[in-house]
């Protein structure tokens, strides 16, 4: 979005803008506009097993996985083991690929792969298991999960609406560790890692989409979908609400999908602004530079908000008669709502009682924090002074020592890194292996008797 800034127009015309009410028109405008966008939802959006539009997204999510399979084969020089002896060409051999070239220690698809008790993930399936699995998540909640579980070798799900951290059964021995030769290099070898194997997962796995398979593959979840499963409350036909989520994801309620509902909603923000671009400048006689649609403009707002509006109502009549026809099944209508559209008629309401009422309440929350401090008497003020003067400076205390423990954890992990490296290092000799080795034990907390130094104790051991 292009900004415009105070020094381009006068404060006149900025408060102009920021007073600017919707005329009729603007209203059947933004009607109009919402409901073609709500009518290409209903017929052509749809579900994600008979979505039209859906189908093309499908097509298009194969194409991407196939063109970054080849592009990072054509870049790879860690040999033939990982990238093979020719470019990976059908789609189950991109996805291979990509799942060669970017493992990760939580791509578990049952709860036999983690070490964790009877009952735990009993119903996680291949299906579902990108869902239960936050660091399948394309979003923040994601990015943090995965590097989390690369640098401790942990796999973290959502269970029951409780967040759980579990051991892989592959990597219950292995010693975990980042590629990188410091701390930043990590953190970036670990999210493009993330990156490549959220792409490998897009179109399902390598297994489910070869040559003759009709499915389209268990993909991964829209951004922060996955908060749907620590609502684990309610009674929809028998289950709680995060339960009918997964089974909703299961449907093909996806990140392919969600690219099929952001197709409404983004023809309706463009429609709308072309239209009040077109009424500006043609009907109200103003220049181009005033007609550029920006956030400022107090009646651009409100067009957008009934727009999305009336797409969302739509959209919600449609998924409430396909659930209808089905008997009222709780799945199909959520299957049948678009979501994207609901997301960002919310976030246009709430930026605007930011916009309309943030100032305001902030200057109330002042005024009533400087009436009940006027109130007290001068001692009491004094002391109220003393006391945030104190907060402030155990505050600086408090982050001081939290930068000196980081600064500690982060000297013992590349120590230990160091000393697992040399242990392993078989340009060492073996001398130096083994003391390296000792000293692996000792920094790990391994009882002293169980340590062998030398020879000496290793017959000992072994006799």
């Amino acid at each position: 979005m292009i900004q415009i800034t105070d020094s381009l127009f006068p404060a006149t015309q900025q408060q102009e803008w920021q007073n600017a009410k919707m005329d009729k028109t603007d209203f059947l405008i933004a009607t109009a506009c919402g409901g073609v966008a709500g009518l290409i939802d209903v017929l052509f959006v749809g579900s994600p097993l008979t979505s039209k539009i859906g189908g093309s997204m499908d097509k298009a999510a194969d194409g991407l996985v196939k063109n970054v399979a080849n592009l990072f084969w054509k870049n790879d020089k860690r040999g033939v083991s990982i990238t093979g002896k020719k470019a990976p060409e059908t789609l189950a051999q991109c996805i291979s690929y990509l799942e060669r070239a970017f493992p990760v220690n939580y791509d578990a698809r049952y709860a036999k792969d983690l070490l964790v008790k009877q009952g735990v993930l009993e119903h996680m399936n291949p299906s579902n298991h990108h869902l239960l699995s936050l660091s399948h998540s394309p979003d923040a909640i994601g990015l943090v999960c995965s590097i989390i579980d690369q640098f401790y070798g942990y796999a973290t799900f959502v269970d029951r609406g409780k967040l759980i951290h579990v051991v892989p059964a592959k990597s219950k021995d292995v010693v975990p560790y980042l590629q990188g030769s410091d701390l930043v290099s990590m953190i970036a070898c670990g999210f493009i890692n993330w990156v490549g194997h959220l792409i490998s997962d897009i179109v399902g796995s390598s297994s489910t989409r070869v040559a003759g398979k009709t499915g389209r593959g268990a993909g991964i979840p829209m951004p922060f979908y996955s908060l749907f499963l620590m609502c684990d409350f309610g009674d929809f036909d028998g289950k709680t609400f995060a339960e009918t989520m997964i089974q909703v994801f299961q449907q093909g309620y996806d990140l392919r999908f969600a690219g099929a509902m952001a197709v409404p909603v983004i023809l309706n923000e463009i429609l709308v602004r072309i239209c009040w671009t077109i009424r500006q400048k043609f009907f109200k006689k103003k220049s181009w530079r005033e007609s550029i649609p920006t956030s400022q403009h107090a009646d651009l707002r409100m067009m957008l908000i009934v727009s999305t509006g009336t797409l969302c109502l739509i959209d919600g009549v449609g998924a409430a008669g396909s659930a209808i026809a089905t008997g009222g099944n709780v799945v199909t209508f959520i299957c049948h709502l678009n979501l994207v559209g609901w997301a960002r008629l919310v976030m246009l309401v709430l930026r605007e009682l930011a916009i309309r009422y943030g100032p305001y309440l902030k200057t109330m929350a002042e005024n009533f924090m400087r009436t009940v401090v006027e109130g007290f008497a001068k001692t009491e003020r004094q002391l109220i002074t003393e006391f945030w003067q104190r907060m402030a400076y155990f505050e600086n205390q408090l982050e001081q020592c939290f930068r000196e423990f980081v600064q500690t954890i982060e000297r013992e992990y590349f120590a230990l890194y160091a000393v697992t490296d040399a242990t392993f290092d078989r340009s060492l000799s073996a001398q130096e292996n083994a003391d390296a080795s000792v000293k692996l034990a000792e920094m790990s907390g391994v009882d002293e008797s169980k340590i062998i130094r030398n020879f000496d104790d290793l017959d000992d051991y072994f006799s």
